[in-house]
């Protein structure tokens, strides 16, 4: 059903903590074009789709199917690698992952797949009024020292500035990244926009993804969804969305 040999670790590693904030289970496609993944909070707050194409592998060798796992324990036997090891994942029947993780110690895993039924989460159709894009140390240090204050971020941008806010109970933060500076590497409005987001959920993913990403786009319009693609060394595609605040 599936042979694949991969050496981008530190990828797979990111992606999977970011799978595991999620889901507790995932169901995993495996089709000519790659391995892909894509699912739902149980809030419905957040959606994550990811594709690890062909190309991202050394070996991929599989059929059209489905793999479900334990997302935790999938991600834990994976983090027992090192960043330069290489991985292979090898599923012969519907029952058992084999994993070897190969390196300075080779090490084998056999992980018990899961029955789960697949669902066909669409993706949200959006139209986005504003895209920036920013560094992942960058864009987490805004987040982070937001979190101190707040529990949301909202984010205002006009055609020269992006600006990121907070209010919580011991006081508020403001935060702006103005256009032509280094930290913001692009800034495309076609309409002023604010809508506002549940930092936990923003701040956790993109502390997750940002470890292995080089930019980070984001896509929003006034009182719509957030869409964050992460852009990965391997070309990778990773994709969130994360629905506004609806204030009472």
């Amino acid at each position: 059903m599936l042979k694949a040999r991969l050496s981008n670790v530190v990828e797979w590693k990111a992606i999977l903590n970011a799978i595991s904030d999620v889901v507790e289970d995932a169901m995993f496609i495996v089709n000519d074009d790659g391995i892909s993944f894509r699912g739902m909070d149980s809030a419905h707050i957040a959606l994550l789709d990811v594709t690890f194409p062909k190309s991202s592998f050394d070996e991929l060798e599989g059929k059209t199917s489905f793999f479900g796992v334990k997302i935790a324990d999938f991600k834990n036997l994976l983090n027992t690698a090192s960043n330069n090891d290489k991985i292979e994942f090898r599923i012969d029947n519907n029952q058992v992952m084999k994993i070897s993780i190969l390196g300075q110690i080779n090490m084998e895993y056999n992980l018990r797949l899961i029955q789960k039924e697949g669902v066909n989460t669409p993706i949200p159709k959006i139209d986005y009024k504003v895209k920036l894009s920013v560094e992942p140390d960058t864009i987490t240090r805004i987040l982070s020292n937001i979190l101190n204050i707040a529990e949301y971020v909202d984010i205002e941008c006009s055609k020269e500035i992006v600006e990121f806010s907070g209010k919580g109970d011991i006081g508020d933060a403001r935060i702006s990244l103005e256009k032509g500076k280094p930290e913001l590497k692009e800034l495309m409005t076609s309409e002023e926009s604010k809508a506002s987001y549940s930092l936990e959920y923003m701040a956790k993913i993109i502390r997750d993804i940002g470890k292995a990403t080089k930019t980070i786009n984001m896509e929003f319009a006034s009182k719509n969804p957030i869409h964050l693609l992460f852009e990965m060394p391997s070309m990778a595609r990773v994709e969130y969305y994360l629905a506004p605040r609806v204030e009472n």
